[in-house]
């Protein structure tokens, strides 16, 4: 089971207004059995990003049984119901005001808090840190590096050890596989001249098709191929662009990178070309005990 949350931790300079401070957003993964956690932050508290940082956790370690997670309007969204469908995830919401059940990721989030902010707040007031990709890559040395292979108190092992050491092993979709399981979904009723409307923009389909209800599946971040068009439980032409004002969905006007970030050894190397470590020692002070 697959414990997924966000976090309001920290903020950091602004791209777009110099001089002022942007609060970011931890989307976490924390898988229930192990307690091992993939985690990224973002600009934006949307579903681009739970998006992006779900299909990073299946590219990474697979698709997981369940999802549980909070009834916020990103988990609530049908766009994640229709993603756990593809995939055959079975999602669970706690139940409102009852956020006892979510104990695992919030103590993680705790963790964060005292270990892993500090530090890099400290970073930030240097100038050593601007950019949310600084800052993601410093959390995923700090999540593969430190948090995941530390011992852990309740499991008595490392969350990577004990992920590892699991005989039970998640199916890998192949990508094309992954990435149809991402696509948007709508619904709509074609009108009498063959058109289709999706965020203001138009498309043509088959005559066949004139004044029936059809679900479309497309790339919410590209607007301008076609789109996949089912009747009845088939799949028929796909809806070629006829006018087009937007070339992605509104929200979705910049394309979040799906692959998985560097991890261990191979970061630490970047770590080490931009001498980062040679500016300021990371302790993670808060990593030096057991994990709680």
């Amino acid at each position: 089971m697959l414990q997924g949350d966000v976090h309001h931790t920290m903020k950091l300079p602004d791209p777009s207004r110099p001089g002022q401070e942007r609060q970011v957003y931890l989307f976490a993964w924390l898988d229930d059995y192990s307690r091992l956690v993939f985690g990224q932050f973002y600009w934006k508290e949307k579903l681009p990003a739970l998006e992006d940082s779900l299909m990073k956790w299946v590219s990474l370690y697979g698709v997981p049984l369940s999802i549980y997670c909070d009834n916020g309007a990103v988990y609530s969204s049908h766009h994640l119901q229709n993603i756990c469908a593809s995939l055959g995830i079975q999602l669970h919401h706690s139940r409102p005001y009852r956020p006892q059940g979510r104990g695992k990721v919030e103590k993680f989030f705790q963790l964060v808090e005292r270990s892993f902010k500090s530090e890099v707040e400290l970073l930030v007031k240097q100038g050593k840190i601007s950019t949310l990709n600084d800052l993601n890559n410093l959390f995923s040395l700090w999540l593969n590096k430190f948090y995941n292979r530390k011992f852990h108190s309740a499991t008595k092992q490392a969350p990577m050890s004990r992920w590892e050491g699991n005989s039970y092993q998640l199916k890998h979709p192949p990508v094309d596989t992954l990435r149809e399981a991402f696509l948007w979904k709508d619904e709509r009723t074609v009108s009498l001249t063959g058109i289709i409307s999706v965020d203001t923009n138009q498309y043509e389909v088959e005559p066949f098709l004139c004044g029936k209800k059809v679900t479309l599946r497309y790339d919410p971040y590209d607007l301008s191929c076609g789109i996949r068009v089912f009747y009845d439980g088939r799949q028929f032409k796909d809806a070629v662009p006829a006018k087009i004002h937007r070339h992605s969905k509104k929200g979705f006007q910049k394309k979040l990178s799906s692959t998985p970030p560097v991890t261990g050894l191979n970061f630490l190397e970047q770590l080490a070309e931009t001498k980062l470590t040679k500016k300021q020692a990371l302790s993670f002070s808060g990593l030096e005990g057991d994990l709680k």
